[in-house]
């Protein structure tokens, strides 16, 4: 038998069908090596591109303001000029004396001392400046007077005037001038010049007698608080509160610095002077943020610097608090014993008032715990809760019955320095050195010769 053939070609319709399926994989293959890589690139591409130009926008931009930066630059650099012109680049004490031989060289006053204090550190807003204070024991007209405080106020540098003692000697004045410099140690100093004008464009020929335009007593002025917390007894206490206390000022937040301290790290806050105050010129601010989650949630105020305490036991504690806002926070203070025992004094639980308000409370009556040391004023949260706020606090002082002072006076303690005179403890106590005999009676001294390191009982000034 013949085998059958078998025909090699295709038919038409399946050159077609073969065509196409070739076109379609040659499309598949060019889509997938090759426009798909370039798109790839190509999108890649665009992204460099859109960054490259925000990168070119923004130094565009940065280029387009540095004009503007060069002038806030300038403007801080003449701010910090300023700054530093306005201050010491140091203190010392022969650079001081130089500087007020040259402002007190005026025929109408005569600078009698100088007494030098150690320098302190002092803070302002977020800088730190170290302050040296100058008493001048002082006697002269009342024109050589008003022409040195003109030079103190003319100098470039920054000396304040915090405190000016004036008393009437016959035809002069005596008293103390008490002045603070300021330095920004570490810094360049320029040398200010000094300006003592001629002659006053008006003054009394009698100081103490008052202008016709003013009615008010000139005792009220030349009125001396002793500087030293000392105990003041009263009958009509502040606002009206009247008792039967006498009261001795354990701190009234005028000087030195306040450090904030925080129990652990969910208690934030800080501490700054301010000028809004319930007595005299500052009180200090304490600005809070607490949350009450640990087991002890307080925000201190340290107050162990101050090396303030309390001799024996009080009827009462008292403190004045400005509150811009009801809180449930408790105020105390913490006090140390002799033996470093520690002691929490609640003095107000909670915050129900808004401006000042007079708080107090009793403090431990065991004569043997006595003296105890003030070591920090706090503010505590409890109970898992949290608060913050603003608190000012001025004026803390004990209180004691008026019974409890049989001689009806009031006296403070002073150690002799080395070097001091009874010239100079009078002068600084009383403003004039006529009470240094007044010392010495209560003293039981008869020579004006006086060893470092004796106590003395200074008799408070009567009113």
């Amino acid at each position: 038998m013949k085998s059958p053939k078998i025909k090699g070609r295709l038919t038409k319709r399946e050159k077609n069908l073969l065509i196409i399926l070739l076109l379609v994989i040659v499309i598949y293959a060019v889509y997938t090596f090759i426009i798909n890589p370039q798109l790839n690139k190509l999108q890649s591409l665009n992204e460099q591109k859109s960054a490259l130009e925000t990168r070119i926008s923004q130094i565009d931009s940065i280029i387009g303001s540095e004009k503007d930066i060069e002038e806030r630059l300038s403007k801080l650099r003449d701010k910090k000029e300023n700054l530093e012109s306005r201050f010491f680049a140091s203190l010392s004490q022969s650079q001081l004396i130089s500087l007020l031989e040259e402002m007190t060289r005026d025929d109408g006053f005569v600078a009698e001392d100088m007494v030098f204090y150690d320098k302190q550190e002092e803070q302002i807003g977020d800088m730190s400046f170290v302050r040296m204070d100058v008493d001048i024991p002082y006697r002269g007209t009342y024109e050589g007077v008003l022409r040195v405080l003109k030079g103190i106020s003319s100098y470039p540098k920054k000396i304040i005037v915090t405190s000016l003692i004036m008393d009437s000697t016959g035809d002069e004045l005596a008293g103390t001038l008490s002045l603070s410099f300021y330095s920004m140690d570490g810094r360049d100093d320029s040398k200010g010049t000094i300006s003592i004008p001629e002659a006053v464009d008006e003054f009394k020929e009698d100081p103490f007698l008052p202008f016709d335009e003013y009615e008010a007593d000139m005792d009220d002025i030349i009125e001396k608080e002793i500087k030293e917390d000392i105990t003041e007894p009263i009958g009509e206490f502040e606002e009206g509160i009247t008792d039967n206390y006498y009261r001795e000022i354990l701190e009234d937040f005028e000087e030195g610095n306040f450090d904030f301290i925080p129990s652990n790290r969910y208690v934030q806050g800080n501490v700054f002077r301010s000028a809004t105050s319930k007595s005299n010129r500052n009180s200090v601010r304490l600005e809070y943020s607490i949350l009450a989650i640990e087991d002890e949630n307080r925000a201190y105020i340290d107050l162990s610097d101050r090396k303030t305490s309390i001799k024996y036991p009080p009827s009462s504690i008292g403190l004045w608090i400005y509150s811009y806002g009801y809180s449930p926070s408790t105020i105390g203070l913490k006090l140390i014993g002799q033996n470093n025992e520690e002691y929490y004094l609640p003095i107000s639980e909670g915050i129900s008032w808004i401006g000042w308000n007079y708080v107090e409370t009793v403090p431990p009556l065991d004569v043997s715990l006595y003296p105890l040391k003030i070591d920090k004023l706090y503010l505590e949260l409890t109970n898992y809760r949290d608060d913050f706020g603003v608190l000012l606090f001025d004026k803390l002082e004990a209180n004691y019955p008026v019974d409890s002072n049989n001689s009806g006076q009031s006296f403070l303690f002073h150690m002799v320095k080395q070097g001091e005179t009874l010239d100079d403890i009078s002068m600084k106590y009383y403003g004039t050195k006529e009470k240094k005999g007044l010392i010495k009676q209560y003293n039981e001294i008869t020579s004006d010769n006086i060893q470092p390191g004796r106590i003395l009982v200074i008799p408070r000034q009567e009113e």
